[in-house]
């Protein structure tokens, strides 16, 4: 027990940076970044690799389709504001965040994601739902907005501003902060009759074109941990996501796009899918909508 929590304790401490980052120990007995010194005190992914802008493995962009002629459905829900989670089964900090953004996921306001990572798969609890590309967006966020340091449980509100996902208190304020319905654009959904789902964009003055990115995830998960920090506990996670894939861009102008789901991606049993439009590659969404599949199929 006592091999345990010193362990634990050590790897809360551990606050690892890209390469050639320099560090300082601080006062109050943590390590910091010179170039960042209010890093969250979250716990800090070890070993981090150079951002890329291209997650890897993507499948080609989605081609633009004629107009509508028939649609059998259409939505246009208000749009929400995106909160990322970045999290893992192998976090001890990580579980009261996965509490929190389930309560967060009952707010129609929001559209809420757990994005697991796979950088802490080697301290003895190997995250099923770790996906190195989770870990290329969380790194890509980081390095759009100048920042050098990615850790868990970190939420990234309106691909904007990101704070450690357990506290509260600051999640609201920068939930307060980033509620940018007034500006974001609302995107629209059809179903044809031969089934295939369509994306409808709107006219919008996008200064720059926005990446689309396909999200598709889960509900809920239950894992009992047999190993690492959270060995014996009972995680529960929500809205955890399954796949992650660009689908193409967008530049303003209003289009319908056919979105088809891949093999890998239907294999997983989704129970829902989102489309991010996030400004350039990962700057701050400016439009996302999510739909639950049984309404679609």
């Amino acid at each position: 027990m006592t091999r345990h929590l010193i362990r634990s304790a050590l790897l809360a401490l551990c606050l690892l940076s890209l390469p050639g980052l320099a560090a300082a120990q601080t006062s109050n007995g943590y390590i910091q970044p010179f170039a960042n010194p209010a890093t969250p005190q979250g716990e800090v992914m070890p070993g981090v690799g150079a951002p890329s802008a291209l997650l890897p493995g993507q499948p080609p962009l989605a081609e633009p389709v004629a107009p509508l002629l028939t649609p059998l459905a259409l939505e246009t829900p208000p749009a929400p504001v995106v909160v990322e989670l970045f999290t893992s089964e192998g976090c001890s900090s990580c579980p009261p965040a996965h509490d929190y953004l389930r309560e967060l996921s009952k707010r129609g306001d929001l559209l809420t994601l757990s994005f697991h990572v796979d950088y802490w798969d080697y301290i003895g609890w190997k995250d099923r739902f770790g996906d190195p590309a989770f870990a290329a967006r969380q790194r890509a966020y980081a390095a759009a907005r100048g920042k050098t340091i990615i850790y868990t449980p970190q939420m990234v509100v309106a691909g904007a501003i990101e704070v450690v996902g357990s506290d509260r208190k600051a999640v609201e304020k920068t939930l307060k902060l980033a509620d940018r319905r007034h500006s974001m654009y609302a995107l629209s959904l059809a179903k044809d009759a031969a089934g295939a789902i369509h994306l409808g964009l709107p006219q919008a003055p996008l200064s720059v074109p926005a990446s689309l990115w396909l999200v598709t995830y889960v509900y809920e998960d239950a894992t009992a941990i047999g190993g690492g920090e959270n060995r014996g506990r009972n995680l529960i996670t929500t809205n955890v996501v399954r796949s992650l894939r660009k689908v193409g861009t967008w530049d303003g102008r209003p289009d319908d796009r056919i979105i088809s789901l891949t093999d890998a991606e239907i294999a997983a049993k989704p129970d829902a899918c989102a489309i991010i439009a996030n400004e350039a590659e990962f700057g701050p969404v400016v439009a996302a909508a999510a739909w639950d599949f049984k309404d679609l199929w």
